[in-house]
């Protein structure tokens, strides 16, 4: 299909299924519609819905839709060609008083965890190097 960015969306051969509303990844796209200026209502499928990253891609291989906006590992395990748009970083935040906590300690033993880094790293688009860094810490 030869899609090179979001702008190819508004393509009209082009069919898009889209996560839900409010899942993170549709934040991301709505937020970068935004930036360059295209509108929802301009992209054939929009308005259809996956729950999971993994339903996005099985949607595109059964032929609902020619693409939709997941990660690589979902992409990588259904077949599908992957277009990197944008790196996306997630935070862990913890109130202080609860950080020390024994209830959170098994948490953020894995993140430590050089087995847990391995199998991460082994899924495609993923960037353990940061994992279990504090960058901040406010009282």
């Amino acid at each position: 299909m030869n899609l090179t960015g979001l702008a190819d969306l508004a393509r009209g051969e082009i069919t898009f299924i889209n996560r839900q509303r409010g899942a993170g990844t549709r934040l991301l796209l709505d937020y970068h519609l935004e930036q360059i200026g295209l509108e929802p209502e301009a992209i054939a499928g929009y308005g259809r819905e996956e729950y999971s990253h993994l339903n996005v891609a099985a949607a595109i291989t059964s032929g609902l839709a020619n693409c939709g906006l997941g990660i690589r590992a979902a992409a990588d395990a259904l077949g599908l060609d992957f277009i990197p748009l944008f790196n996306e970083r997630y935070d862990l935040v913890i109130p202080l008083e609860h950080y020390h906590s024994p209830k959170l300690k098994p948490l953020l033993e894995i993140l430590e965890d050089t087995e847990f880094r391995r199998a991460v790293d082994a899924l495609a688009g993923y960037d353990t190097s940061p994992m279990g860094s504090i960058i901040a810490e406010m009282g």
